[in-house]
């Protein structure tokens, strides 16, 4: 019962996130100019304007009533198919990352925990600690400078690192994403068997002769996992905030590109021209990208019904 309330909180949270975004969005860009000898730029003023930021919001939604699909984009294309297409490209990318991520943590994270008392423990904690400690774009970089070099000496098959058309760009995506997470997460499960493992139901386990494996997968994991999916926001947040860099290394034409590129169009301005972002666009991708964080917290809250003690849940209520 609490997980339902929090989904429903959750909700209310991501309604409430949107509405926010829209004030954003369509404050008045009117701005004053100051010019000096031969309209050279000297200052600037903004004065905002309820009436006029009110009417950006009625205008914008008396629009999406009119046009349901937002209107053209280009001649033929409507915002709503362009938008679609991209968001469509970008979930290809985030849920096989988010999947993947969660799986290969949490192994990365029981061999961390199995390996930390022998001499191989480098390869365990020490690679984890390797992949946090620096960021993850150096080792995009490397990767993608790497499989050139490759190529060219003849050492590897070609792959293609640019583009959003061919399936291999959607497969070096999604591991240019996983590097982070999955050594997060391989992190924090580590952490938690760490801290589960000294418990007295474990000691008792022991003393009854119960296999180590049986007791790590059945006892140990399970009571761990509510604290692994604690850090799933975290997670998904990580994922969206580099899918904007990712895109742009490998000029994927994805939903994370659109909303840098309608955002870009307000990023400069000229004297006596108003130079506002692509509302609609921006709208668009920003909703699909608060759907995909609503999701992820639905579905971890489900999980954790599903992992976590009765006990526990009893506590929480």
């Amino acid at each position: 019962m609490v997980y339902f309330k929090k989904a429903i909180e959750q909700f209310v949270l991501w309604i409430i996130c949107v509405f926010l975004f829209i004030g954003i969005l369509f404050l008045p860009a009117k701005t004053n100019f100051e010019t000096g000898q031969g309209g050279q730029f000297k200052s600037a003023s903004y004065d905002y304007e309820l009436d006029t930021h009110i009417k950006n919001i009625t205008g914008f939604l008396a629009y999406i009533k009119e046009y349901p699909d937002l209107g053209e984009f280009v001649p033929g294309q409507s915002y709503a198919d362009r938008i679609a297409g991209k968001a469509w490209k970008s979930l290809l990318l985030i849920v096989p990352t988010l999947i993947l991520a969660y799986i290969l943590g949490v192994l990365k994270g029981i061999f961390d925990f199995r390996m930390q008392k022998k001499k191989l423990n480098f390869l365990g904690n020490g690679t984890t600690w390797l992949f946090i400690s620096m960021p993850d774009l150096f080792f995009i970089i490397i990767i993608q400078i790497g499989l050139m070099y490759l190529y060219e000496k003849g050492l590897f098959f070609h792959v293609t690192l640019y583009g959003s058309e061919k399936l291999e760009t959607y497969v070096v995506g999604i591991l240019f994403l996983m590097i982070y997470p999955v050594f997060y997460l391989a992190n924090i499960t580590n952490v938690s068997l760490q801290e589960q493992a000294g418990n007295d139901y474990i000691r008792t386990a022991k003393s009854k002769g119960t296999p180590s494996i049986k007791i790590l997968f059945l006892h140990i994991l399970k009571n761990a996992f509510p604290r692994i999916l604690a850090h799933a926001n975290t997670i998904t947040l990580y994922v969206l905030s580099n899918l904007f860099i990712v895109e742009k290394l490998m000029d994927f034409q994805g939903a994370a590109d659109g909303l840098f590129d309608a955002v870009l169009r307000g990023t400069g301005f000229r004297i006596g021209l108003e130079i506002m972002v692509d509302g609609i666009s921006a709208f668009g991708y920003t909703v699909f990208f608060a759907s995909i964080i609503l999701v992820s917290n639905l579905f971890t809250q489900i999980f954790k019904s599903l992992v976590t003690p009765v006990s526990q849940e009893m506590n929480h209520e």
